[in-house]
């Protein structure tokens, strides 16, 4: 008769913890006072829940002294404790794979990149090249502060099973990574798309700039588009959904490396940029990246004048044009942030893109405003999987109280 009564009252705590890790991560270290009027809470349950959180090794408490001049008692602030775990991010990317150790503060303690052939991989070389990356990169600090495992692709994923669907930088599909390293490991693992990564990191890094709604292109070995919509990224009901780079841009045109002719990657991604140039008549589609020195030498000889590089960025810029045109069909017109990772190759992008707009009877001033260059790319996509893997641990920590497992070693 009264387990529903338990249940609330159990829920109520964990939302109450839930809030304090949420305010800590994002605004501490704070003093309780500043925790209790961030978050509305009292005292009481304040005092109730940091017990039990600093019992836990969640969170720690510092005595600051004030200025000399100035009289009183230290000032004693509470912060997010970064030995209480430790988090593997890994971005899954064209001929390699970067995992990165994070501590529970959300600071990255270490960095190993692997090259490897990734369309030469089945599900097993994937699986042991991955355990083996996350067994080498926590060997310093040991595998029992091991929390939650943070997964960015290029691709199509399945967030909820932690299925990689399909990714062009993979030959095969339905890869259920995720269950695979949660089997190995016995930690939460999740799998995101690396747009939908760098959305929420922009969130956080460019909030001013573009809001709570807004979208993220991202310009490399393909085209990716993740969308950010009050408060959190936009997923299909089963999987990461955004593929602008696959929308049609041409019939029968170059050809993509989905298989199909005229997609808006064929023409806008680094490869796609390359052929244009080279020999748009081509259809050879490399397997492997274009170097940063390579796609570089494509922007000097466009800012050099050379008409055969300064059509293919023109042609790219439309391209792009014309599936944010078809977005905003579906969306009102919203902030897109355009992503790279070369800035001169994005500004001359977005020249065409807002001209491809213009020429689809767009309001050139709105456009405008709404375009945003950004060529950090994989410091964003970083971000984004470090603020998912310590966001999966801050909810084991919410809801440690009712499953004593979860308390750290």
């Amino acid at each position: 008769m009264n387990s529903p009564n338990i249940m609330r009252s159990d829920d109520l705590k964990a939302g109450n913890r839930r809030r304090i890790l949420n305010t800590l991560r994002k605004q501490g270290p704070l003093t309780r006072a500043e925790v209790g009027k961030l978050t509305g809470l009292s005292q009481a349950a304040l005092s109730a829940q940091f017990s039990l959180l600093t019992e836990q090794g969640v969170v720690t408490s510092e005595n600051k002294n004030l200025d000399v001049q100035k009289r009183g008692r230290p000032k004693t602030t509470v912060a997010l404790d970064p030995t209480a775990a430790s988090v593997v991010t890994i971005a899954l990317m064209i001929d390699q794979m970067s995992f990165s150790l994070v501590d529970y503060a959300g600071n990255v303690l270490s960095r190993s990149d692997i090259n490897i052939d990734t369309r030469s991989l089945d599900t097993t070389q994937l699986f042991d090249i991955t355990v083996k990356g996350v067994n080498d990169i926590v060997r310093p600090l040991g595998i029992n502060r091991l929390k939650a495992i943070s997964i960015g692709f290029q691709g199509v994923t399945n967030s909820s099973t932690g299925e990689l669907l399909w990714s062009p930088i993979l030959t095969m599909d339905r890869v259920p990574i995720g269950a695979m390293l949660e089997d190995r490991f016995g930690v939460s693992v999740s799998v995101n798309n690396d747009c939908g990564l760098i959305t929420k990191a922009l969130h956080v890094q460019e909030k001013d700039k573009l809001g709570n709604r807004f979208g993220a292109v991202l310009f490399a070995h393909g085209i990716g588009l993740g969308l950010y919509l009050d408060g959190t990224p936009f997923t299909g009901p089963t999987s990461s959904a955004m593929e602008l780079g696959h929308i049609q841009f041409e019939k029968d045109g170059a050809l993509c490396r989905c298989g199909k002719h005229g997609c808006i990657e064929a023409y806008a991604a680094d490869y796609g940029i390359q052929r244009t140039a080279l020999d748009p008549s081509s259809l050879n589609i490399p397997t492997g990246p274009l170097t940063d020195e390579a796609f570089g030498q494509l922007v000097v000889a466009a800012k050099n004048n050379d008409q055969s590089a300064i059509d293919a960025f023109a042609t790219a810029g439309k391209a792009i044009g014309f599936g944010l045109d078809t977005l905003y069909t579906l969306l009102e017109p919203l902030p897109i942030a355009l992503i790279g990772h070369n800035a001169d190759a994005v500004h001359m992008i977005r020249t065409e893109i807002e001209n491809a707009l213009t020429d689809a009877g767009r309001n050139p001033s709105d456009i405008a405003g709404l375009l945003h260059c950004f060529h950090d790319a994989l410091q964003l996509l970083q971000k984004g999987l470090v603020l998912e893997g310590v966001s999966v641990v801050d909810e084991l920590f919410a809801d440690s109280a009712v499953d004593k497992t979860l308390e750290t070693s």
